[in-house]
This record gives C-alpha cells, structure tokens and sequence, in this order.
C-alpha cells in the first residue's frame, strides 16, 4: 500500500482515538482502534523506510520520498499526542509496559505463522510422496493385469 493510503486508515483510528478519549471513554475499552493505529503506523514506517514498492504506481521518485516522508512525520506526530494522553492517564510505566506486550505479542504471532508455514510445507510433502507412491503402486498393477491378460490371451 502507499503511505497516504495508510495514514488515511491510521487517521481513522486516530480520530476515533480522539473522539473516544473526549467523551472519557476508557482506553482500554478502545483496544481495536489502538491496534488499527499501531498496526497503521508500522507499516507507514516499513514503506517509508523502503519506498520502492510505491515505484510502479506511476509517481515521480521525489513525489514517492516526499509522501512517504510526510506520512510518516504525521503518523509518528499522532503516536506521539496518543503516547502523551496514555503516559499522562496511565503513567510511563504502564506505557512501557504495552510497548513490551505489543512487541512480544507480534513475536508469538510471527513465530506461530512460521510455524503454520512450516506445518503447511510438511503437509504439502506428505501428499506428494504418498501420491507419487499411490501412482507407482497404480502404474505397477496396471503392467502386471495387463502382461495377464497379455498370457491368457495368447
């Protein structure tokens, strides 16, 4: 995705951020707003930190830096008003805190997508040696009924 398109999506989360915290709604009531701002965020980052992707929209090298430059300023201008508001009601402590969950939380995700991956590739080979065996095995009978009928035939 292109960054604009992103932060457009993290702007969404942000505002509804806003509006939540206006009305004294709980952060912790607002957890998949959080998520979707967080999850936004990274990826303006990964795109801006390699823009390339962005090349086959059409879009002049400069225009593809500046966008994604701006994106991510923006993204990480709202990171840092939402970390102050959750630091000020929370405390730094608790902020750390979901920074370390969120961080081992992606790790357990990854590690459990190569895993399923891994398991995925094993199923894969599995099916195919016992396919190409069931084949054999078909091709063997298929010479043996067929030299057979061959002799009785004779």
């Amino acid at each position: 995705m292109d960054p604009l398109t992103l932060l457009a999506a993290a702007k969404v989360s942000f505002e509804a951020l806003k509006a939540g915290i206006a009305v004294g709604k709980e952060l912790q009531g607002m957890a998949k707003d959080l998520g979707s701002l967080f999850d936004s965020v990274a990826a303006i980052t990964r795109v801006a930190a390699d823009p390339k992707s962005s090349l086959m929209a059409g879009k002049s090298a400069q225009q593809i830096a500046m966008e994604a430059y701006a994106a991510k300023a923006e993204a990480e201008s709202m990171m840092e008003e939402l970390k102050n508001h959750f630091i000020g009601e929370f405390g730094i402590a608790a902020w750390d805190q979901v920074l370390s969950h969120t961080t081992q939380i992606k790790k357990e995700q990854k590690a459990a997508a190569l895993e399923a991956e891994k398991e995925q590739e094993e199923l894969m080979h599995n099916i195919m040696v016992w396919g190409s065996a069931i084949l054999v095995t078909l091709l063997i009978l298929s010479i043996i009924v067929l030299f057979i009928i061959g002799i009785v035939h004779r």
